[in-house]
């Protein structure tokens, strides 16, 4: 088997997330996989707890869940903080259209991790990628920004830069909002390295940006090793 784009279902009657698989998977030339949510881990059905490991052994390519109401965004990304693929949400209704892919980028080293995950969606759906540029002071962002576009230069893929009106803690929201109002259909952001106090009372920022915006969006977890202090 072909590394599977794999299809998280609540409810068997959901069919946004299923077209986005079948659609990336015919993209990227890769199998589909299509998981139920159950009480165990058995056949084509997945408790939510068993979902980080089950996936790393099938050694899928990529996740695709449809929010819904019956479970809480915060619910999805608690499960999926061990995840080392990608995962997209989506919400009921929408279309895939990745016409036009927007980058955020930070001041944060894990930021470099988008530019491969953005390259395969410029290589393999022709995507032109708008990478978002903070109104930073530092030049963090900015040798970011260079590192990721040497890498999608040597694919000689075709990007545009804006710039953000928003600072490297808001320019993945401000993006977010920007591509929800027709400028791209995808929008690519890092999840949280870990949770502090105040996402705990007040909620991570992705899970902001995925509550309060309505647009497709592939969270990549950090590596652990891009930013461990060493003693």
């Amino acid at each position: 088997m072909i590394r599977p784009v794999v299809v998280l279902k609540y409810d068997s009657s959901e069919q946004t997330s299923p077209c986005f698989g079948h659609y990336l998977a015919a993209g990227f030339n890769y199998d589909i996989r299509i998981l139920l949510l159950g009480n165990k881990t058995e056949g084509d059905m997945i408790r939510l707890v068993d979902v980080a490991t089950e996936l790393e052994q099938m050694d899928a390519s990529l996740l695709v869940v449809e929010l819904n109401k019956q479970l809480s965004v915060q619910t999805y990304l608690n499960a999926f903080r061990d995840l080392r693929i990608p995962y997209l949400f989506v919400r009921p209704g929408q279309q895939p259209n990745f016409e036009k892919v927007a980058l955020p980028i930070s001041f944060l080293i894990e930021e470099r991790e988008k530019g491969p995950f953005a390259s395969a969606f410029g290589r393999f759906f022709k995507s032109q990628l708008v990478i978002s540029q903070p109104k930073d002071y530092g030049t963090k962002a900015l040798q970011n920004i260079q590192a990721i576009q040497t890498l999608l230069d040597s694919f000689q893929l075709v990007y545009e830069m804006r710039k953000s009106s928003k600072d490297s803690d808001g320019v993945e929201r401000e993006t977010a909002l920007w591509a929800a109002d027709g400028n791209a259909g995808l929008v690519i952001i890092s999840a949280s390295r870990e949770y502090g106090l105040d996402d705990l009372l007040f909620g991570s920022k992705e899970r902001k940006i995925l509550t309060r915006t309505n647009v497709p969006i592939l969270l990549i977890n950090p590596r652990g090793d891009l930013y461990t202090l060493c003693d």
